[in-house]
C-alpha cells in the first residue's frame, strides 16, 4: 500500500483536504460544518465556495456505492476518498471529463451524478478565479513510494 503524505500536497490540495475533514468532523459531531469552511476559505476570499462543498459531501454522504475514507483532521495521510476528490477536481481544472465521470462513479450513486458535476464545476470555477488549482495527484501518488517496505507474496514465495 502506498500512502500520499499530506506535507506532500500543494497549498490547494492541503486546503480542501483540510475542509473536507472538517465537513467530516462538523457531521460527526452533530454541528453545522459552514461556518468553518468559511473561515478556512476565507484567507482566499472563495467563503461562497463552502456552500458546494457542502452539497458535494452531503451527497457523497447520502450515496450508497462504497465505504468512504476520510481521515481524522490530524492525521498525516490522505485517505483513498480524498485522493479521488481531489484527483476528480484537478481534472474538471482540467477539462478530463471521461476521468472526472470514471471518479464520480466511484463517489457517488447514479442519481447524484448531476449533481456531483455541477458541485465540482462550481468549486473548480471558484478556486480557478482566484488562481488556486489542483494538483495532479497521481503524480504524487508515484513519487510517494515507502522504501524500507519488502513487499513478498507468501502464497507463490516471492517477491513483489
Amino acid at each position: 500500500m502506498e500512502y500520499v503524505y499530506l506535507s506532500n500536497l500543494n497549498k490547494v490540495d492541503k486546503l480542501l483536504i483540510k475542509c473536507l475533514r472538517e465537513w467530516v468532523k462538523g457531521i460527526y459531531h452533530s454541528y453545522n460544518p459552514i461556518p468553518i469552511l468559511n473561515f478556512l476559505l476565507s484567507k482566499y476570499k472563495i467563503s461562497k465556495t463552502s456552500i458546494p462543498i457542502d452539497d458535494f459531501m452531503k451527497h457523497i454522504v447520502v450515496s450508497t456505492v462504497k465505504k468512504h475514507d476520510f481521515k481524522f483532521p490530524c492525521c498525516c495521510t490522505v485517505g483513498i476518498s480524498e485522493q479521488r476528490i481531489l484527483s476528480m477536481l484537478y481534472n474538471v481544472q482540467n477539462k478530463n471529463y471521461n476521468i472526472v465521470n470514471l471518479l464520480i462513479g466511484q463517489l457517488f450513486d447514479k442519481k447524484y451524478y448531476k449533481i456531483a458535476y455541477l458541485c465540482s464545476e462550481l468549486i473548480c470555477k471558484d478556486f480557478t478565479e482566484v488562481g488556486l488549482f489542483f494538483n495532479n495527484s497521481k503524480n504524487i501518488i508515484e513519487h510517494n513510494a515507502l522504501d524500507n517496505i519488502i513487499k513478498y507474496d507468501f502464497k507463490n514465495k516471492r517477491f513483489l
